[in-house]
């Protein structure tokens, strides 16, 4: 995506935005920002104050709606073809959610395809895409996609690399916890799991602020660790028995607020016995920032909605609950600017060929008058009796028509002949592989002579052997056959008497 973008994480107790430019060294971190909503009075105000902390002006906005806000289903439907799920999804859960199928936004993404495809279907009510997208629109946010939280996040790891093709990604909050696993590198379950009740945030703002109680915040986290990973692992113990398929992940990445424990990687390591990285996304080498953001940078709490800005837009990558009515208009807009770019291009196009052929005309023009010159000239030189020319290669044609009338034999003994019948016989009959040079050549009624030389005495003879099969001769005769001067080629006679 071009020019600047904006990413939006909304959460259920927080919202983040961080603002990117890409350019020709990838993309630069531009600005960036984090309100709590409970502090700041609610979504509105929190918006308010998001703006005051950093530019929510771009030429492209992505949102995101919190993961507890949608329902999951894992689905295999009997065909392929994409357009077809996308036909079907909705009679397909209609069953199986809680809400009218019509009060619902239904998106889907493919996990496996062999003979029949696999998919998680995620569906949201409607009315809460139309009030999130009025508290931004209000704010002169009007996002072009609106995906689940965390799995841009997933789908921008996955692009980095040394990544396991299955892993677990947990995103720690503050009251919840949101869990995407990923089998052979697609997004297979996403779940929802209730975290601390908020006792997560003090406890962790004990332990910025009293490194010697460490001892002790570890005695008020770890049974929240504990709750935590017991409910991962029977998420995927069900998971993995209801799809009769082995769920190991990997390694487990972890980010979210909860993830800044300075211990929550050795913690999660001791109850789940995978090995836990936190995310940073920074370390893709495509995002840059300078010191003035770096300052207040904190991956674990922006990270989502930098993978909101840094989000592919090829369909298929994600969720996008912007479907239907509320569809983007934007879209339209761009479609006509489009339009007219595509207008404008296709009139210079139009203009540039127009210009060619005109230039292809001028000069075939000109070939056409110069080559009729030299037709002319030939006929001129050709015919100079002529003096009236008017098409010359008509003209020219009617010379030659007259001349083939003209080229019968003469008179006498076959005179249904014509001389350019004898001339091809005795051509053909001819050795064109031998050295023969013809200097003379006497037609006449009876008899035809030819006057010539070549290499030696044996040529001639094969001349006249050739020669006397033909029916227009009954008698072929070497009247003379003698050294030239220089005693190296043979000059001869050979005389045909023509057939009666």
């Amino acid at each position: 995506m071009p020019g600047k973008i904006l990413g939006i994480d909304i959460d259920s107790d927080s919202i983040t935005a961080v603002q990117v430019e890409g350019g020709l060294r990838g993309y630069s971190i531009t600005g960036c920002g984090r309100v709590m909503i409970e502090e700041a009075g609610g979504l509105d105000q929190a918006l308010t104050a998001l703006n005051e902390q950093t530019d929510l002006e771009a030429d492209t906005c992505i949102s995101s709606i919190p993961a507890e806000q949608v329902s999951y289903r894992n689905l295999r439907m009997p065909f392929r073809d994409t357009k077809k799920i996308r036909q079907t999804i909705a009679f397909t859960i209609e069953e199986t959610v809680p809400f009218p199928i019509e009060d619902l936004v239904v998106d889907f993404t493919i996990v496996d395809q062999s003979d029949q495809s696999e998919i998680l279907a995620a569906s949201v009510r409607r009315g809460y895409v139309s009030e999130c997208l009025t508290h931004l629109q209000g704010h002169g946010i009007d996002p072009d996609i609106l995906d689940i939280r965390c799995v841009p996040l997933v789908s921008s790891l996955l692009r980095q690399a040394g990544i396991p093709d299955n892993g677990l990604v947990l995103e720690i909050g503050l009251k919840k916890t949101t869990m995407v696993l990923y089998l052979k590198r697609r997004i297979s379950l996403i779940r929802t799991l209730p975290f601390s009740d908020g006792l997560m945030a003090q406890s962790i703002s004990n332990e910025q602020a009293h490194n010697h109680e460490e001892n002790k915040n570890a005695e008020e986290i770890e049974p929240f660790f504990s709750l935590l990973c017991t409910s991962i692992q029977n998420t995927l113990h069900a998971f993995g028995s209801q799809n009769n398929i082995p769920v190991r992940p990997e390694k487990v990445f972890i980010t979210g607020s909860g993830s800044l424990y300075p211990n929550t990687e050795g913690v999660l390591e001791g109850f789940l016995d995978i090995p836990v990285e936190s995310i940073n996304l920074i370390r893709d080498t495509r995002v840059h920032m300078d010191e003035g953001i770096a300052r207040f940078w904190n991956p674990a709490i922006m990270d989502s909605a930098l993978a909101l800005a840094l989000r592919d837009d090829r369909q298929g990558l994600g969720f996008n609950f912007r479907k239907g009515e509320f569809e983007i208009r934007k879209k339209h807009l761009r479609l006509m600017n489009e339009i007219r770019r595509a207008a404008a291009f296709l009139i210079a196009l139009l203009f540039l060929l127009a210009a060619d052929l005109g230039v292809d005309y001028y000069f075939l023009k000109k070939r056409y008058r110069m080559l009729d010159r030299q037709m002319t000239e030939i006929f001129r030189q050709t015919l100079p009796d002529v003096k009236r020319i008017v098409d010359p290669v008509q003209q020219m044609m009617a010379e030659i028509n007259e001349i083939k009338k003209s080229a019968i034999s003469l008179p006498g003994i076959g005179g249904d002949w014509r001389v350019l019948d004898l001339l091809r016989d005795i051509s053909v009959r001819s050795p064109g592989s031998q050295d023969v040079r013809v200097s003379r050549m006497v037609v006449d009624p009876e008899v035809v002579r030819i006057n010539g030389e070549t290499d030696t005495f044996n040529t001639v003879d094969i001349i006249k052997r050739g020669l006397e099969h033909s029916k227009y001769f009954s008698a072929v005769t070497i009247s003379s056959a003698n050294l030239d001067r220089s005693g190296k080629r043979v000059r001869f006679e050979i005389r045909l008497q023509r057939a009666r």
